[in-house]
This record gives structure tokens, C-alpha cells and sequence, in this order.
């Protein structure tokens, strides 16, 4: 391989193609490019030019780099590396102060805008069918249940949307055995104990208000709480109960977010059991 000097700063570029124009370091304009040298010699290829004009790999400047290390001296070389692995403490300090905050908060951005004026979904979900309106798309997430919980439970089905759209919507139901205990008051706490366990939530605050969906008793709790002692999301937590079985309707999304609560209102005010 044969290469072509830069006369601006000095860099090899192989001479790999006959339209070696520009130099591949300072993007300056080569001198004695194939083009030019063959407007002063019609009758020669490209290999006698490259023969002609090339510089062989020996005759290749030592880079800048290769010329730094040589003149950093060991006693300052050890300075650089003390000085780097500090930097690289502070760096690895820095991430943990305020990285995950970072993470989350990309996790939940706010709402588009655009949700409130797209097509819904409108899906029954469920074997005690759910009606709800979604402008996200709710995917089977079933996970396995406590064996405590498995003992008493007949029927168990839950929904959510994949993460990133900024807001989350969870639909749980279950059926439980004959003679097992499903008031109301048990659903809502089953539903805090679970959302400080999986949602590592800290500082809720929520109001609760009765609500009457499709003839069924319930209650609706809309708040907020710090997720992961990272980002305050805003939640409404919808449970209903009708003899064995039980329902939830889990939305969260950013607190500082208006958007998100205008379609989380929306859905709500979508639910109906059939």
C-alpha cells in the first residue's frame, strides 16, 4: 500500500481508489490527486501514478499520539494515570448521585400530546369481561402468583402496555375460590402492598372516592408517590368488586405531566364491566 501526503497537515491517506480527492483527516483538497495528475499525463494508469506519486509505509510520520508518549516522561505519565483514575471515580460518583434519575426519567417521558386526538382502542378483555378504551395497545403480562395466593385463586389474567409511551396501564382480574373472603377493603390493600413491593414506592399521598361502574361497587384513589426515590409519578388506582371476583385499573404517569392525567381521566371514565 501506497499513500498520498496531505500538504495542509502532513496526513497519510492510502491510495485506495482512483478518486482519492480530499484528505481523510483535514477534509483539505489533495495535492496531485489522480484527476489533476491525469490532465498532465493522458496516457498513464493508475498504478504508474500510484508508482509515481505514492510514498511507501517506512516514509509514514509518526503521529501526534506516538509523539505525545514519547514525550511524557514516567514520573508524569504516573501523573496522568492518577489523574484519570480520579476522574474516573468522580464520573462513576456522579452517575450514582444522578443517574438514576436520568434513567427514569427517560423511562416516563410525558404523554404526547397527539394521544388525545388519535384513534382509541376499544377492547373486552378478560373471562368477567373488562370494556376500556386505550390509546396504547395492552399486551398479556401475566406473572406467577404468590403459592399463598395460588391456593385461593380460581382465575387470574393481567394486562399492560409496553414501557416507554409515558404513561402505564396495568388491568389485573381474578376470581377467586369459593368461600374465599373479596371485600372491597381487602382488594385496596392488596393493591398498596403490591405497589410498594413492585413499583418500590415511597411517600404516597391519595384521596379515595366511592365509585359505581357498571352497577359494581368500587373505589377510585388518585395521587402520587416517588418512584424508586427517583421521579414523582401521579397514579389512579381503580378497584371494583362483585362476589368472587376482583378487578384493578392501575395508571401511572409523570407527575408534572398534564397530558397524562387528561388521558388517564379518559380511560377511566372508559371502563365498563360487562
Amino acid at each position: 500500500m501506497k499513500y498520498l501526503r496531505c500538504d495542509t497537515c502532513g496526513h497519510p491517506n492510502p491510495m485506495k481508489s482512483e478518486y482519492l480527492t480530499f484528505c481523510d483527516a483535514c477534509g483539505k483538497k489533495l495535492p496531485l490527486a489522480f484527476a489533476e495528475w491525469r490532465k498532465l499525463h493522458p496516457m498513464v494508469s493508475f498504478e504508474e501514478y500510484i508508482r509515481e506519486v505514492g510514498f511507501s509505509p517506512k516514509n509514514i510520520p509518526e503521529t501526534f499520539t506516538g509523539r505525545l508518549k514519547k514525550s511524557i516522561r514516567p514520573a508524569s505519565r504516573r501523573k496522568v494515570i492518577w489523574f484519570l483514575a480520579v476522574f474516573a471515580v468522580l464520573i462513576a460518583v456522579t452517575g450514582t448521585l444522578f443517574g438514576k434519575k436520568a434513567v427514569y426519567t427517560l423511562m416516563y417521558p410525558r404523554v404526547p400530546a397527539s394521544y388525545l386526538y388519535r384513534n382509541w382502542q376499544h377492547v373486552t378483555i378478560g373471562r368477567q369481561a373488562l370494556e376500556i378504551n386505550t390509546p396504547v395497545k395492552l399486551w398479556i403480562h401475566d406473572q406467577p402468583l404468590d403459592p399463598e395466593d395460588a391456593k385461593v385463586t380460581e382465575y387470574a389474567k393481567t394486562y399492560k402496555n409496553e414501557d416507554g409511551s409515558g404513561i402505564q396501564i396495568t388491568v389485573n382480574m381474578h376470581s377467586f375460590q369459593p368461600n374465599v373472603a373479596n371485600t372491597l377493603e381487602e382488594a385496596i390493600a392488596a393493591a398498596h402492598i403490591n405497589l410498594q413491593l413492585r413499583e418500590t414506592a415511597a411517600d404516597i399521598n391519595c384521596k379515595a372516592v366511592p365509585v359505581l361502574i357498571s352497577g359494581i361497587q368500587g373505589m377510585l384513589e388518585e395521587g402520587n408517590y416517588l418512584y424508586r426515590g427517583s421521579i414523582k409519578l401521579s397514579f389512579c388506582n381503580l378497584v371494583m368488586t362483585k362476589e368472587r371476583h376482583r378487578w384493578q385499573i392501575f395508571i401511572s404517569y409523570r407527575d408534572d405531566d398534564p397530558v397524562g392525567h387528561q388521558v388517564a381521566q379518559r380511560i377511566l371514565k372508559s371502563v365498563k364491566i360487562k
